[in-house]
């Protein structure tokens, strides 16, 4: 989307912008060895001494690799970009503060009082190397059911954009840009998690690599253990697929779907059913994790012998799992083990396979895979998926999981 020309703007919005433009800038992630930019954000200033309010999906390179990244702002006016140092992340709701070296004469406050329904906001960042721009749009609420909270504004939120402000007329602050699925469909993180990350920054003493590491650790762990304690809150519910009961909507934070494909030339049919978190948490930009994810598949046939339909029904199951987003600089390869286990009376076959996480010690993805046994031309192939959780709740969870299949004789 183009700048927005002042002239073009009404009254409140040119007024607004023109007040407001010199607390907003662009970041830029600088590779050490070409001396270039790698990429661009935005970011807003919320401190006389020179804080800045970005995404940490912005920053990640520096924080993952500060041996090869770096930051810098441009700011209004300026001649030569800025450095910046990073001092704190949250991870968890994609935010990070970073810091000019000299102060700055005016900034933004932080508010997090919640607008109307439908309240006309103003998003500023900076599009695809376009300049400051300013996008209007409406405030539409927190996203219902989420596992990551984020705000829906109904506007265009284009790359370039992300860690800028959204805010009201009056230029009061109500959320952090980060994210768009196009078509005006925007999302922010609340300010109310940029201000409890700035109240830390002004503390922090110690941002040195190692320790930007270690506080994003410990919050992918505080992380899993608020998600484990959710699911294992209350009992699995229970689907019915065929002739079993399977895990269902697990919590509400997940998505569900199914589909039967038909074709009659296919002596076997396949129903599926598999839910989903669908936000992740961004580690780097080949790093995901923070994922929750299941998927049953349903195989019987009338046509296929109990031979041919083992074969299926084995292909099926050593099939892999799409995989949550992860290079071999981020994890090991997975190790698994095999079992054969009753599920009250259900004989089964299982096999969970972990994976470690290089920078982060003690997470892990997990995967488990589960298979009946019980008949010779019908089953259900089962697994889940755990992306950053500990071993001990990742295997918590499968078992609970497993207790949510049985046998309707």
């Amino acid at each position: 989307m183009p700048a927005v020309p002042l002239s073009a703007l009404p009254p409140a919005t040119h007024e607004l912008f023109q007040r407001i433009e010199g607390q907003v800038a662009q970041v830029r992630i600088i590779e050490r060895r070409s001396g270039t930019r790698s990429s661009i954000g935005s970011a807003f200033f919320v401190s006389a001494a020179g804080h800045a309010v970005t995404n940490y999906h912005v920053i990640s390179d520096v924080v993952i690799h500060p041996e090869d990244y770096t930051a810098e702002l441009v700011l209004k006016g300026g001649a030569e970009p800025v450095p910046v140092r990073l001092v704190d992340v949250d991870v968890v709701h994609d935010l990070a503060i970073i810091q000019t070296a000299t102060p700055v004469q005016s900034f933004f406050d932080l508010d997090d009082r919640e607008p109307p329904q439908g309240a006309r906001l103003f998003a500023m960042g900076n599009p695809r190397d376009l300049g400051t721009t300013i996008v209007e749009g409406t405030y539409n609420g927190f996203i219902h059911d989420a596992l990551y909270e984020r705000l829906h504004f109904s506007g265009a939120i284009n790359p370039g954009m992300s860690g800028g402000p959204t805010l009201t007329g009056e230029g009061r602050v109500v959320g952090v840009n980060v994210a768009t699925m196009g078509n005006q469909v925007g999302f922010l993180v609340p300010v109310k998690h940029a201000r409890a990350l700035l109240a830390r920054a002004l503390e922090a003493k110690d941002s040195g690599a190692q320790a930007l590491l270690d506080t994003v650790r410990a919050q992918l762990l505080d992380n899993q253990q608020r998600v484990t304690e959710r699911l294992l809150g209350a009992p699995v519910p229970q689907q019915t697929l065929g002739s079993y009961r399977v895990p269902g909507r697990w919590g509400t934070f997940l998505k569900c779907w199914g589909d039967t494909p038909h074709d009659p030339e296919v002596p076997y049919t396949v129903t599926n059913y598999q839910c989903s978190s669908e936000e992740d948490i961004f580690v780097s930009s080949r790093h995901r994790t923070g994922v929750v994810a299941f998927l049953h598949q349903h195989a019987t046939s009338q046509k296929l012998g109990a031979l041919r339909f083992s074969a299926l029904y084995s292909a099926l199951f050593s099939q892999d799992p799409e995989a949550v987003e992860a290079t071999r600089q981020d994890v090991t390869n997975y190790r698994c083990q095999s079992e054969f286990v009753d599920v009250a009376g259900l004989p089964v076959r299982a096999a969970l396979c972990m994976r470690a996480y290089r920078k982060f010690p003690g997470l892990y993805d997990l995967v488990l895979r589960a298979a009946t046994l019980n008949a010779s031309t019908s089953g259900v192939d089962t697994s889940l998926t755990l992306a950053g959780f500990t071993a001990d709740n990742g295997r918590k969870l499968a078992r609970r999981y497993l207790e949510g299949l049985s046998w309707m004789k």
